[in-house]
């Protein structure tokens, strides 16, 4: 082995070492399971996003906050949702605040603090999702027909469970688990099975390499387009807190286990080559632009510039620095819908770089430099 291998072999357990001690400090010890209790705090400010003129609160014994003003008169009550349900969005657990009222009348829902991304909590705030259930009672809550916000998903799913949950749980009814089906979530779920499997056979298949390009449309569309599905550091950061969310995030769970797995198995690089939707849309841009394409610059002495970024986040982490992860990786861009210009522009530039560049931002993406660490890889032997 030479010494530029040596040294990125050093480097990469050095990064693995990082990444467990991370892990170990976010709690990471139950990630391959969500957590049943997660401690959620509710303080006075949280209090008072319901309640403005509120003071004081106590909890009494159902688990539920009443709430006063200066003058010690309850105006109202609070309910916490992670009390009742242990609902979970794209980066954890959603934990709510619900007002109700002597009627059992809801008078206005809080998101608390949580690991989703701030353009996801921008979008669903509003009277056409959360401010549907003012003034709606406790009983009529846990049927009432709420339909999500188109690129926000997960986060959706959670308040809407969150809400039904706790509410068929104070009332003590037998829908204590109500879902929500409908043709189109069958419909993406089907397509999403139907992609993995497409993605196994172009592995493993020999003589498909014909079919890529439509290939790559379709996972540009599913995964892009449709289901807004990628791997991220942002969704990685949340399971070391909170676990998997089996429920929220099948799919998400199902393509990192593959990713895993499969690199093990001595296919490296299958998520970034088959599976995302960013890697596409940049393959796709590269087989159709006019001009020549280069390859960044991006390795020093054996070490990658997306090496380097991920050992950065890993260690902001480790110093308890938590950045908006959703703002370092362009994947947000498929939820344009409800993207912020910055997250828009940060896609684009990638698409523009594509141009000119192969592959651009694989060149330095933290979360393919993370399911890479972690594969298997057979080194050859070279003599020094």
């Amino acid at each position: 082995m030479n010494k530029r291998q040596l040294g990125a072999s050093a480097y990469q357990y050095t990064l693995i070492i990082l990444l467990l001690a991370a892990l170990a400090l976010s709690g990471g010890r139950d990630f391959l399971f969500q957590k049943e209790e997660a401690e959620v705090v509710v303080t006075l400010e949280n209090i008072q996003e319901i309640y403005p003129t509120a003071t004081a609160y106590t909890r009494n014994r159902l688990g539920a906050f009443d709430v006063y003003n200066h003058s010690g008169d309850k105006i109202g009550a609070a309910l916490l949702s992670s009390t009742y349900s242990r609902e979970y969005g794209y980066g954890g657990q959603v934990p709510l605040l619900i007002g109700v009222d002597d009627n059992l009348t809801i008078t206005k829902i809080a998101l608390l603090p949580n690991n989703e991304t701030s353009d996801y909590i921008d979008a669903i705030y509003g009277d056409a999702f959360i401010g549907r259930w003012e003034g709606v009672r406790l009983h009529d809550a846990m049927q009432l027909r709420v339909d999500i916000v188109s690129g926000a998903t997960h986060t959706s799913n959670a308040v809407i469970a969150g809400v039904r949950q706790t509410a068929s749980s104070v009332l003590k009814s037998d829908a204590s688990i109500i879902t929500e089906t409908n043709l189109w979530t069958t419909i993406k779920n089907v397509l999403f099975l139907v992609l993995m499997g497409l993605s196994l056979v172009m592995v493993y298949k020999k003589g498909k390499a014909k079919y890529r390009t439509i290939y790559l449309v379709l996972v540009l569309v599913v995964m892009g387009l449709i289901l807004n599905n990628a791997l991220s550091v942002q969704l990685l950061h949340g399971w070391l807190l909170d676990g998997f969310g089996w429920r929220a995030n099948w799919q998400s769970s199902v393509i990192f286990l593959l990713a895993v797995a499969i690199s093990f198995i001595g296919k490296r690089k299958y998520y970034c080559n088959y599976l995302c939707p960013m890697g596409a849309l940049q393959e796709l841009t590269n087989h159709f632009t006019p001009f020549k394409k280069r390859k960044l610059p991006t390795r020093f002495k054996g070490i990658t510039t997306r090496e380097i970024y991920l050992t950065l986040i890993a260690g902001a982490l480790l110093l308890g620095f938590t950045p908006e992860l959703s703002y370092l990786e362009p994947f947000m861009f498929f939820s344009f819908r409800i993207a912020g210009i910055a997250l828009i522009t940060f896609g684009l530039v990638v698409i523009i770089a594509s141009l000119f560049f192969s592959k651009p931002w694989c060149s330095v993406c933290p979360t393919g430099c993370l399911i890479d660490t972690v594969s298997y890889q057979k080194v050859k032997n070279i003599e020094s």
